[in-house]
């Protein structure tokens, strides 16, 4: 993905709102798919006329931003981020963080990563989660993301925490969510073992 030339400024812990952002990059700002941005643009109200920059549901990106149809379509992060103050709730990647063993092994989540390999192997060394609204750094990494110095990759949670890490701290806060689910699993499993023993001996089969 060649960076974006649209954010200009000084780099600082935020974007300003006149930055614009690609399509793609303003999908993982509000941490949605590229095809749900693209739906949200063509949004229109219920007595079907086309929505204006007012209705919270819709978001217009920039105008003329698209010259032709092979031009990036442009959001303005003012807009994305007055849409996300309208839907503060958890999103599609926080709800498949937090469904349990089997969206931690099957669930893609998007990840921050170093744009080179370290290892002669070749794993990209993950900086941290890119749908992580509350992680103190996410605009600084938007940032860097947009001017090419790093990258984002979808990853299963599981494959995510068997990578290397940039952060060591990092890295051991998201392991220990798979490490609960994998005791959790084990203490139920060793549960139901207990249970079964427990059935066999009070009521033995002939």
């Amino acid at each position: 993905m060649a960076p974006p030339e649209e954010i200009k400024g000084p780099e600082a812990n935020a974007l300003p709102d006149s930055a614009t952002l690609p399509a793609e990059l303003a999908a993982l700002y509000l941490c949605i798919s590229p095809a749900q941005l693209a739906d949200l643009r063509k949004s229109k109200r219920p007595e079907g006329r086309t929505g204006s920059n007012s209705n919270p549901s819709v978001i217009r990106p920039v105008e003329g931003g698209a010259a032709g149809p092979k031009d990036p379509v442009l959001y303005q992060l003012g807009t994305l981020r007055e849409y996300a103050k309208a839907h503060p709730g958890p999103s599609a990647f926080d709800t498949a963080l937090n469904s349990g063993l089997l969206g931690w092994v099957s669930a893609k989540l998007p990840f921050f990563a170093e744009r080179e390999p370290r290892i002669k192997r070749g794993k990209r060394v993950l900086i941290g989660g890119a749908w992580d609204r509350a992680d103190p750094l996410r605009e600084q990494r938007f940032i860097a993301l947009a001017k090419g110095r790093i990258r984002f990759t979808s990853l299963t949670c599981a494959e995510a925490a068997v990578s290397l890490w940039a952060n060591v701290a990092s890295h051991a806060a998201f392991a220990e969510k798979g490490l609960a689910l994998l005791r959790s699993e084990t203490q139920a499993i060793e549960s139901s073992l207990a249970a079964t023993a427990q059935l066999a001996q009070t009521h033995p089969q002939d």
